[in-house]
């Protein structure tokens, strides 16, 4: 009798090996397959991983462009690129093979679970998944572009910032995944509820603590600027109420709610209607024909389409056809005439290379200083005209005067006068001289 009850424990023991190790068989086919996605989704990604920058890019390029300033991204060694393009592709691989790698764990799970905990489960997940990419989305068309407009806009005059690939790549994909993550909580406030574990009246009670903790999770996953941590945080505490009111709804809770988003979205649109409207140093106020702009260390021209306002460093030029009127905010006004190429080196330092402006400047105690082919301008208030040749530069004093630096000389203009400045004299016709002189040098030797 007791040999039989041994066996018979043998027997419901040796079961249950077998269980757990058809268990484990499975989990590990299941990451098998999971892994294989991923590979398969990581080599395809790779052979698009320039496509995949530059979509990635583009939160960049929309915050450097806003501001005027280079939208390349640097690298500070030769292997740094191949690693930057390898975090890339992989995280842009697990974001493709996410929705199999779920699929892998739903069946692994399934069978361990109630008809009724598995219909929980599948309504769960896909909703799970939709919260994660909306989150992503936000991070991505909202939450980046403008907090790096933020960040790069506060830098002031001056300063070429050098972000690296490296760098970039880690930090949107970072913040990228942790909105994806916060847009789960009220998903998980409403898993919580409906266990058992905390009830809604928990969740309306550690309000004030979860606003707190939600402002130190905001500081910890953003930079460290209080506007990007509030546009973080301003979203997670609507997802709270929203948690609160899938627990239990309510009238009480659609309206706070309600109150909340209503808020929330004015400020949203507060916020966007500054960062798109706010000027930089140099502000468009007009342009006709084809205007082109480079980059402080470009290389390439690009065309202004809806660029409004630059920073310092920034050179315009106009086409043949073209013309631009502009301010900056050291109140200087400048019209730009056609074939016209000027470099804005500072606030209240300009080089025209070529062409003709026309200059307005509001009485300011630091004098515009204007350099051109064939010598330095300053004035404090006035208006004038310059046009910038090849050999002389014609400098009209409209309104006002003007101090002209030219050979290490300092000269004069007065208001309603004209001066042209050359180095080295104009250009002459010599033929011509040559031509009314002839007969009138007589030789040494004919006036003997």
């Amino acid at each position: 009798m007791e040999k039989t009850e041994t066996d018979e424990v043998t027997s419901e023991i040796e079961n249950i090996r077998m269980s757990l190790g058809a268990h484990l068989e499975e989990l590990r086919r299941r990451v098998v397959y999971s892994i294989i996605a991923i590979v398969f989704c990581f080599i395809l990604c790779w052979f698009f991983k320039v496509q995949i920058l530059d979509m990635a890019k583009r939160p960049h390029k929309f915050a450097m462009e806003k501001v005027g300033l280079s939208t390349e991204l640097q690298v500070l060694s030769y292997q740094e690129g191949f690693y930057a393009y390898m975090k890339l592709c992989f995280i842009t691989s697990v974001f493709l093979a996410y929705p199999f790698v779920i699929y892998q764990i739903w069946k692994f799970v399934s069978v361990g679970l109630y008809k009724r905990e598995q219909r929980y489960v599948l309504l769960f997940l896909p909703v799970s998944y939709v919260a994660f990419v909306v989150g992503g989305l936000f991070g991505y068309f909202l939450l980046i572009p403008f907090g790096l407009q933020f960040l790069i806009g506060i830098l002031g005059p001056g300063i070429q910032p050098i972000i690296t690939m490296k760098d970039y790549v880690s930090f949107v994909f970072l913040l990228t995944v942790a909105l994806g993550l916060v847009f789960q909580l009220p998903l998980v406030m409403l898993l919580l509820s409906r266990i058992g574990f905390v009830t809604p009246d928990k969740f309306i009670k550690w309000r004030k603590y979860a606003i707190l903790v939600i402002f130190i999770i905001a500081a910890i996953v953003t930079p460290p600027d209080p506007f990007t941590q509030t546009m973080t945080a301003v979203p997670m505490i609507v997802l709270y109420e929203l948690g609160i009111l899938i627990a239990r709804p309510t009238r009480k809770g659609f309206v706070y709610l309600g109150s909340i988003v209503g808020c929330g979205s004015l400020l949203v649109v507060a916020v966007f209607f500054y960062l798109t409207h706010k000027g930089g140093e140099i502000n468009l106020v007009q342009t006709h024909g084809e205007i082109h702009f480079l980059y402080p260390e470009g290389k390439e021209w690009n065309k202004v389409s809806n660029h409004t306002s630059f920073q310092s460093g920034i050179t315009l030029k106009t086409g043949s056809e073209g013309r631009t009127a502009l301010s900056t905010k050291k109140g200087i006004d400048l019209g730009m005439d056609s074939n016209t190429e000027v470099h804005f080196i500072d606030p209240l330092k300009i080089q025209l290379k070529s062409g003709q402006v026309l200059i307005s400047v509001k009485e300011s105690e630091v004098p515009l200083e204007i350099d051109t082919p064939n010598g330095r301008i300053k004035t404090n208030k006035g208006t004038l005209n310059i046009q910038a040749r090849d050999f002389v530069t014609i400098v009209t004093a409209v309104k006002g005067e003007a101090t002209l630096l030219l050979e290490g000389e300092e000269k004069k203009l007065l208001e309603g006068r004209q001066h042209k400045m050359t180095i080295g004299g104009e250009p002459v016709d010599i033929g011509s001289v040559i031509n009314w002189s002839e007969g009138v040098l007589i030789e040494p030797k004919e006036m003997k």
